[in-house]
């Protein structure tokens, strides 16, 4: 879905701009899933696992810029895309028709500067104008800061999905499943 352009002010006093990704973003893009992919453990690929080709990243930006009920929005500082977040239809049928997935990274550099809270206040924005009434993610254990933010925006933790990663040398972290409810429908 494309929706309209918003700009923040950061705490540092640089001006980001929120808005639908674009094709031209491809290349960008996967330069951006490269570098947040190495910068943290809590992502689910490594680095060098992000080997999309620019054609395949065209196609699937423009399939979001399509998509009436999801989101990819990037957060864009002085030209560079400093993060990204995107809402997921968790399916079309009735029963899961109220529910979405949310996924967001950063750019190491560009956190504490707000850009994490303002994607999430537009992007749940966005979700509820959908129609969406509750929004659903993981978090990988370990990842304090990242499971503090979503709490303070409503989320809580509803499940644990043990030995949800494997890394490299062999350890394994958990995933907590977390639950955000945005709106409650009248029973009729």
């Amino acid at each position: 879905m494309i929706f309209e352009e918003k700009k923040i002010n950061l705490k540092d006093g640089r001006t980001c701009t929120l808005r639908s990704v674009e094709i031209r973003d491809a290349e960008s893009m996967i330069e951006y899933l490269r570098m947040v992919s190495s910068e943290t453990p809590f992502l689910l690929r490594n680095g060098d696992e992000v080997t999309y080709t620019v054609e395949a990243e065209e196609q699937l930006l423009e399939n979001k810029r399509n998509a009436p009920r999801e989101i990819m929005m990037v957060a864009q500082v002085e030209g560079i895309i400093a993060g990204n977040c995107g809402i997921v239809s968790i399916g079309s049928l009735r029963r899961v028709y109220h529910r979405c997935g949310f996924a967001i990274a950063l750019k190491k550099d560009y956190w504490n500067l707000g850009i994490g809270s303002a994607m999430m206040d537009y992007a749940f924005y966005l979700a509820k104008n959908m129609g969406y009434e509750q929004v659903e993610l993981e978090v990988v254990e370990g990842n304090t800061r990242a499971k503090n933010l979503y709490e303070r925006f409503g989320f809580r933790e509803t499940g644990k999905n043990f030995r949800a990663l494997k890394y490299d040398d062999g350890s394994y972290r958990d995933e907590y499943k977390m639950v955000k409810i945005l709106a409650v429908q009248p029973q009729v």
